[in-house]
């Protein structure tokens, strides 16, 4: 059962992203943004109400192999701890060269085939951390320490 939506959703998530069109490779994207983009980052602050931040609470994205070439887009786990509690969600994710900005998506809406875009922000790599930004909103993630998760 669980495989059986988990392909779902995966299915879901490419009808919604091939319909973007994809302007360059993802290749140039270390160059473009200075860093790469990959693995586990933990929400540092946010000011956006998609990842609304408070205390006792954790904001973990996983992005898995991330942005290499001839790949710009995936699923994402997003993990929200509050302890002793865990909510983890599975949501598509597309990056777009061309402008510099990654989409977040839902995978499926109810009685839909297609993945619902959730936000787009500008995608900065800086260092060990990356920053989302969309209008006056702003997530700093840094690479999750094991330790962390």
């Amino acid at each position: 059962m669980k495989t059986k939506i988990f392909k779902s959703l995966v299915l879901s998530s490419a009808v919604f992203f091939a319909g973007s069109p994809q302007v360059s490779q993802a290749a140039d994207f270390s160059t473009r943004s200075g860093g790469e983009f990959r693995g586990i980052y933990k929400i540092a602050s946010s000011n956006d109400p998609i990842f609304p931040m408070s205390e006792k609470q954790e904001w973990f994205l996983d992005f898995g192999a991330g942005i290499k070439p001839g790949r710009s887009g995936g699923s994402v786990a997003v993990s929200l701890r509050q302890n002793p509690n865990v909510k983890v969600r599975i949501m598509a994710w597309q990056y777009f060269p061309k402008n510099g900005q990654i989409v977040l998506g839902n995978p499926f809406a109810e009685g839909a085939r297609k993945a619902v875009a959730r936000g787009a922000w500008d995608l900065r790599v800086r260092g060990d951390g990356v920053i989302f930004k969309r209008g006056n909103y702003q997530v700093i993630m840094h690479r999750a320490d094991p330790v962390d998760y």
